[in-house]
């Protein structure tokens, strides 16, 4: 890759003078250097002329001169003004063709027409307006220029007579001499800086699509690197998905052989024995075990678009009755109070009622875990188009930056808290993905020390995808809390 050109002293200084919106790219920096560059190189042939005018011995003629040179100088200068204040090449590059096109016009008229010393620096325009203010601003001030000879030339054809301020013998000859040499200088000028500043703006091109060049290799290496790790994700979700009856089987014989074993033992009068305690600790982490294999199994299933809902209509106020029953000797067992704060209906709603269940058993199981001498209140709304079940606790709470994080899978907001209340992580993430599956949102509001609000809101009948669900395994809500429900654990091992 080759080097840029170091910026000259010249092009340095006018870079100061050019502002950083019009240095951003390299075509529209050139553009601002050779509208700054050519009032810089105005005012020095401004101050060359002078001398020149200095000379004439005509004394109106030397003093309109002067004035004519140093008035088109200063309102030349002030083309930067649009171009500091509105960052505006065009403007900048008309105004000056508009100020040199009247002082120029003016020394034509004054000059006796098309014979007058300043008439070839009609040609700047065109030159001046294409490099700095484009091509179309160029093509109009070439027809402005030829269009203002042919004036001229028709005025004198037809006899109008023109002031004629010409200065006698060798004047008119230094005059002339003296604006044409202006005029070679300043478009020789105008062209070697223009081709320098081209050059320069060539060599950035190149600069940065060799940068995006390798941004671009490395977007598609990333891009490559996120497909590969969706697709093994994706296929862990599957395999896991796939592998439900095969992780279940084996648990729930050790659940129901250790049942069994329970009530023999419970028949024989020896269920206080250490036999049985035994047992009802193996039965115990048996029903933990197989509540993480079932999260982890659902969330697998519904990243695998695997998961299926059941749904049916259930009168979301009786479930609320019956989940706050179940946990009524849970919350006694930490000191809380569990309230319920529900009409005596709802309405029916049609949704897969099992899934509503384990989304509000595991909001209620989380407000009692993290609650100790507290309350915990399980409230039930609805409308015509939505019901809304908040599950609303004075626990611990959650820090507000934390927030968003308590849905991320394996996801706790304190180490310190998975430690001393236990926990995977998981059941936050599956009441998000069960929620947005069945159309609804999952709200959560805390206040660390003073506790918890999370509210679940589900539109009022479960709209189905286009392809209608085939039935799932779960069953409708009754009055007992379905078995499929309690072998996850969720009662005693809430995350």
């Amino acid at each position: 890759m080759s080097e840029p050109p170091k910026p000259r002293r010249l092009v340095h200084w006018l870079e100061s003078l050019v502002p950083p919106e019009l240095r951003k790219d390299p075509l529209t920096r050139r553009r601002a250097l050779l509208a700054t560059g050519f009032v810089g190189a105005i005012a020095l042939v401004g101050a060359a002329i002078l001398p020149v005018l200095l000379l004439v011995q005509d004394h109106v003629v030397r003093y309109v001169g002067v004035i004519n040179t140093i008035v088109c100088v200063g309102l030349m200068s002030l083309a930067l003004v649009p171009m500091r204040r509105w960052h505006s090449l065009a403007l900048a590059g008309h105004w000056l063709c508009l100020c040199l096109y009247s002082g120029l016009f003016y020394a034509i008229y004054q000059g006796h027409g098309v014979r007058a010393p300043f008439t070839p620096s009609l040609a700047l325009l065109p030159l001046l307006a294409g490099i700095i203010a484009g091509r179309r601003a160029g093509l109009a001030w070439g027809l402005v220029g030829i269009a203002t000879l042919a004036a001229f030339c028709g005025l004198q054809v037809a006899g109008v007579a023109l002031p004629d301020m010409n200065p006698p013998g060798d004047g008119v000859v230094l005059l002339t001499a003296g604006a044409l040499i202006a005029t070679v200088a300043l478009t020789t000028w105008m062209t070697s800086f223009s081709e320098m500043m081209k050059d320069e703006a060539i060599i950035q091109i190149e600069q940065a699509a060799s940068k995006l060049e390798v941004a671009a290799a490395e977007e598609a290496k990333a891009r490559l690197a996120a497909e590969q790790a969706i697709a093994a994700n994706a296929a862990k979700s599957t395999f896991l998905a796939t592998m439900s009856h095969e992780l279940r089987t084996p648990l729930n014989a050790i659940l129901g052989y250790s049942e069994l074993v329970l009530d023999n033992l419970r028949d024989r009068g020896e269920e206080g024995g250490e036999i049985a305690g035994d047992i009802r600790r193996v039965h115990t982490a048996g029903r933990h075990l197989l509540g993480l294999i079932t999260d982890i199994l659902d969330l697998s299933r519904i990243e695998a678009s695997k998961f299926e809902l059941a749904p049916t209509e259930f009168d979301p106020a009786m479930m609320l009755r019956e989940l706050a029953e179940i946990f009524h000797p849970l919350a006694l067992r930490n000191d809380d109070t569990l309230a319920l704060d529900a009409p005596e209906s709802l309405g029916l709603a049609y949704h897969d009622a099992t899934r509503v269940r384990q989304v509000v058993i595991n909001l209620v199981g989380n407000a009692i875990k993290f609650t100790r001498d507290g309350r915990v209140t399980l409230r039930g709304r609805g409308d015509d188009e939505k019901i809304e079940l908040t599950v609303e606790d004075t626990g611990i709470g959650i820090s507000p930056d934390k927030i968003d994080q308590i849905f991320e899978p394996f996801t706790q907001v304190d180490a310190s808290t998975t430690r001393r209340y236990e926990g995977t992580g998981l059941g936050l993430a599956v009441c998000r993905k069960l929620v947005e599956l069945m159309g609804g949102s999952i709200v959560a509001r805390s206040t660390p020390g003073r506790g918890s609000t999370f509210t679940v809101r589900l539109p009022r009948r479960f709209t189905p995808p286009q392809r209608a669900p085939a039935p799932s395994d779960s069953t409708a809500a009754g009055k007992a809390v379905p078995q499929s429900i309690l072998d996850t654990g969720s009662l005693r091992r809430p995350n």
